[in-house]
C-alpha cells in the first residue's frame, strides 16, 4: 500500500468557502494533492491512501484520510474534493483528543474511534507526529521529500511505503529532527523545487515503474 501524508500547516479545520480555497489556508493545494494521489485515467488508485493533516484554525490538528480502495461517488475536481473535506470537518466539529500520561509526560493521543464520513473517507483528531509514529510502528518504510535528500532514482523503495511531505511553508525544524530520529530517509525528486501536488505524481511514476 502506498500512503501519502501531506502536512497542510494553514489549511482550515472548520467551515470555509469552497469558492475561495486559497483563503481557506491554501485548501486549493490540499485538493489538488488529493486528486493527484488517487485519480488516474478512468479509475482510482486502489493501492493508495492519502492523509492530509490540517493545522489551521479553529480546531487543529485534524487528519482527513482518503482510501482509494473503498471511496465511492466522489468527483475529482478541486471544488468537489473541497466539498467533501468541508463536510468531514463540519461532521467532526468538537472532536477531541484524550490525554495520556506516560513516563511523567502528558500528551495527546487519538480518541477511541475515527469518524467515518463516507465510504473510504475518514476524519480523526490526531497530530502529524502521532500519525508518522504510528506508521513507523506498523513497520512501513517512511520517506520524507526534501530538496537536499538522496535522489529518488538512487533510493531503494519498498512497495509498502509512506511518503511524507509539506506544503508551501515546509516542515518545522523540530519536525525534521523527529523524522530523522524515526529513521525517515530524506529523498529528493530532482534539482528543481516543485509544487506539492506535482511531487505526488513523480513519486507515483517512480513506484509504477518499479512495481507496476
Amino acid at each position: 500500500m502506498r500512503e501519502f501524508i501531506l502536512r497542510a500547516r494553514t489549511a482550515k479545520t472548520g467551515d470555509f468557502d469552497i469558492n475561495d480555497l486559497p483563503s481557506a489556508g491554501r485548501m486549493d493545494i490540499v485538493c489538488n494533492s488529493v486528486s493527484n494521489a488517487l485519480n488516474i485515467a478512468n479509475k482510482l488508485r486502489e493501492d493508495t491512501v492519502m492523509h492530509v493533516v490540517l493545522e489551521g484554525s479553529p480546531e487543529p490538528p485534524k487528519i482527513i484520510s482518503f482510501h482509494g480502495d473503498s471511496i465511492k461517488g466522489m468527483l475529482w475536481d478541486e471544488k468537489s474534493i473541497a466539498e467533501h473535506i468541508r463536510n468531514a470537518l463540519l461532521k467532526s466539529k468538537g472532536q477531541s483528543m484524550k490525554k495520556e500520561i506516560s513516563k511523567g509526560h502528558c500528551h495527546s493521543v487519538p480518541g477511541p474511534s475515527t469518524l467515518k464520513v463516507a465510504e473510504g473517507l475518514f476524519v480523526e483528531k490526531k497530530s502529524f507526529e502521532a500519525l508518522v509514529k504510528e506508521k513507523v510502528k506498523e513497520g512501513k518504510q517512511v520517506v520524507y521529500l526534501h530538496q537536499d535528500g538522496k535522489d529518488i532514482r538512487e533510493t531503494e523503495l519498498k512497495k509498502d511505503i509512506v511518503v511524507v511531505f509539506g506544503d508551501y511553508i515546509g516542515m518545522p525544524r523540530a519536525t525534521e529532527g523527529l523524522l530523522d530520529r524515526l529513521g525517515a530517509e530524506r529523498i529528493s525528486l530532482g534539482p528543481k523545487m516543485l509544487f506539492a501536488a506535482h511531487c505526488i505524481l513523480i513519486v507515483h511514476n517512480e513506484l509504477d515503474r518499479r512495481f507496476g
